[in-house]
């Protein structure tokens, strides 16, 4: 019965935190229950079981928005694989605290879950996007140290918190949650430090959205297209005289085939041009059999456009699009990226590195459910390299974010045009942190420490069953 509860009371933490949970503080709590099983005496199998199970009912919560939607092959891997190395993670400790010291069990499960974690983000199909480390962007002060070693720093703090406080309660010693509290409040620090640096200045950005005009995303008629453009730039051009001074609309707003191309780009480029702004816009290009998700980027006198062409496409839906072949940087210092893009660090890191953008700006996509969710892996990467974030998602938010994840505005998408503006914080371009200079070396460093952790608990146990003469 204990080990129920315990199964329970953790599933119930990573429902409400994890994946579409949205209580940030729970996310310190949710292993400590099964911890505290796997630090304590109950059966191998039992802790095991207990371990993936809460993982696994906990992100459940991934079923509401992409049930019917996503291949259930990715939903399967999606709540059994995250779900069955956390249940590994477990056991390490377990292993790690019975054959070396309690305390080493602590950074066994630290390592070992956030070496579990790294690892995933080199799957093609999600990246990093299923990090427990999402669900502690409702607080930014806890997510600075992203920008010295990436979203694993965070998972690592997420493991070492909860395990030192489980193996307190277990052993009835304070050392592990004094080490546990210490940690924590170190990252709070130099979190609230970072975030005290003042901006050197700012630009006023407007979101623009509508729901109700979606006829041109699926029909393939140059009516509805030339419509929905025409109506977005009617909305660009009510900007004028306002101070905004990027605008951003969100992901596939229509169908643009080759033979219209170039009437849309005129019509876009005037709108940038009569309200004197520079101006980033989704489409669903078309080239004979060729589809290509791209962005199309006006500068304020109208010239251009600058096209990007999203390279991170989600699985089954977006298999008819050609991926792009590089990232694009705007002659004003405005990187281009577009939705799933950013759920790859990596990718992301290397672009930042080599174009140096002021700030980025992401059209969008969502699926209504995930939109917290989604938004949130972007931000992170604004942390990561130092880059404020302007994202227009449909079916989603409307995001404002500062260099360090704040919040400057944000609305949800939805029903007739909607404008989100909001002055965003600048400071120097972004690729200049130290996770831009070391890239994932903490990630590694977890996968080797966690292995060594194991491997020297194994041979602890081997020379205890070695006969002695």
């Amino acid at each position: 019965m204990v080990v129920v509860i315990c199964a329970l009371l953790s599933a119930a933490a990573f429902f409400f935190s994890i994946g579409m949970g949205e209580i940030w503080w729970l996310a310190w709590l949710a292993p400590i229950p099964v911890l505290w099983l796997a630090f304590g005496d109950t059966k191998l199998w039992q802790v095991l079981v207990a371990a993936w199970a809460a993982y696994a009912l906990g992100a459940t919560n991934i079923l509401q928005p992409y049930g019917g939607l996503l291949p259930l092959s990715v939903l399967v891997l999606s709540l059994t694989v995250p779900s069955f190395l956390f249940a590994l993670s477990v056991l390490g400790a377990r292993f790690v605290a019975r054959r070396l010291t309690p305390i080493a069990g602590v950074f066994a499960f630290a390592t070992l879950w956030t070496a579990f974690d790294f690892l995933v983000s080199f799957n093609t199909g999600g990246g990093s996007v299923a990090t427990p480390a999402t669900a502690e962007v409702g607080m930014p002060i806890l997510i600075q140290g992203a920008s010295l070693v990436g979203v694993w720093g965070i998972t690592f703090l997420l493991g070492l918190v909860s395990a030192g406080l489980a193996l307190s309660l277990r052993a009835r010693s304070a050392v592990p949650a004094f080490l546990a509290v210490a940690l924590f409040a170190a990252n709070a620090i130099y979190g609230y430090v970072r975030m005290s640096e003042p901006p050197s200045g700012s630009t006023r950005v407007a979101l623009i959205d509508t729901d109700t005009m979606q006829r041109a995303v699926f029909s393939d008629s140059a009516s509805d297209t030339y419509a929905t453009v025409d109506a977005y730039a009617d909305q660009i051009r009510s900007l004028s005289g306002k101070g905004v001074e990027l605008v951003v609309l969100p992901e596939k707003l229509a169908i643009a085939e080759l033979a219209w191309q170039s009437d849309l780009k005129a019509k876009l480029a005037n709108a940038a041009r009569a309200a004197r702004v520079t101006l980033v816009a989704g489409f669903d290009a078309r080239n004979g059999a060729r589809s290509y998700n791209v962005s199309w980027a006006f500068m304020p006198d109208g010239s251009g456009p600058t096209i990007y062409t999203k390279r991170r496409l989600v699985p089954g839906l977006e298999a008819r699009y050609t991926i792009g072949d590089g990232a694009r940087v705007m002659a004003n210092g405005t990187g281009l990226e577009i939705c799933k893009d950013m759920d790859f660090q990596a990718m992301i890191r290397a672009d930042t590195v080599a174009t140096k953008p002021r700030l980025l700006a992401v059209p969008a996509w969502d699926f209504g459910g995930d939109r917290w969710s989604h938004a949130r892996d972007a931000i992170l990467r604004s942390v990561e390299n130092g880059v404020p974030m302007a994202r227009a998602a449909r079916d989603g938010l409307l995001t404002l974010n500062d260099r360090y994840g704040r919040i400057v505005a944000m609305r949800p998408a939805g029903g007739g045009f909607m404008t989100l503006i909001g002055t965003l914080p600048l400071a120097e371009a972004g690729g200049d942190t130290l996770y831009d200079r070391i890239g994932d070396a903490f990630g590694w460093l977890c996968v080797a420490v966690g292995l060594g952790l194991v491997g020297a608990a194994a041979l602890t146990r081997r020379r205890q069953t070695e006969p002695t003469n």
